[in-house]
């Protein structure tokens, strides 16, 4: 049996892993898939909110399970699961970045980003600093993360999205070979996402150490492929 930490995206919450959860524990294992500050069901004002904050609440659920851990981030998530990792090596059996990104010691999540040239997507965010906001229109959220999915099924969760929090992209991460380096990394790389380019996922995971699965999917794998997203978890 495993124990599964599950992180997800900027605008989401612990509801996009709705589908997957049931397959994990269906096979025997935990699974715990918190909101971070700000998100889904927490009610942390976004004034408050920087990276810190991501990391310290994932922390406190990771000491308190006092198991080694699967630690899975998507999208944004791979840069506090990256510095967790650094925080708590000990204490993660792997990190799986789902089409995530995958910092360098240093980084912050738009320094990151800069690798990928800006897509239509990209153009339409703004950030509006005195609210510690980073926009992104609802109207595109279904094209840039979900075009795989149906619409019956978009229109479920379309009024889930929330506002995200702009400090956590400015951050960055301070990583060592030491810990974080020490920990085993899979990367699952979708191969239809239109948010994380494919060909700027492969340039992430060439410049760290992964083990590479591949899902011909779009950014959201959790809704447009459950099934095979939670294979690869049960894989590793």
């Amino acid at each position: 049996m495993s124990t599964y930490i599950l992180i997800h995206g900027a605008w989401h919450g612990a509801w996009c892993w709705e589908k997957i959860i049931p397959l994990l524990k269906a096979a025997g294992h935990d699974v715990f898939a918190p909101d971070l500050p700000g998100h889904g069901q927490d009610q942390t004002p976004i004034l408050e909110i920087s990276l810190d904050t991501y990391i310290t609440s994932v922390m406190q659920l990771l000491d308190k399970l006092q198991v080694p851990v699967i630690l899975v981030g998507h999208s944004m998530a791979g840069m506090i699961i990256s510095q967790i990792a650094e925080h708590r090596p000990n204490q993660i059996k792997a990190l799986v970045y789902l089409t995530a990104f995958l910092p360098q010691d240093g980084q912050s999540l738009f320094q990151v980003s800069q690798i990928q040239k800006p897509t239509r997507y990209v153009r339409q965010t703004r950030v509006i600093i005195e609210e510690n906001i980073f926009y992104f229109p609802l109207s595109e959220m279904k094209d840039f993360a979900y075009h795989l999915c149906s619409a019956e099924l978009y229109a479920t969760i379309r009024d889930k999205f929330c506002q995200e929090p702009l400090k956590p992209m400015q951050e960055p991460v301070m990583l060592t070979q030491k810990h974080y380096g020490s920990v085993p990394k899979f990367y699952i790389e979708c191969q239809q996402d239109r948010a994380i380019l494919p060909e700027t996922q492969a340039r992430f995971y060439r410049k760290t150490s992964c083990q590479i699965i591949q899902l011909n999917t779009d950014h959201s794998p959790f809704y447009s492929d459950p099934l095979g997203l939670a294979k690869c978890l049960l894989d590793i």
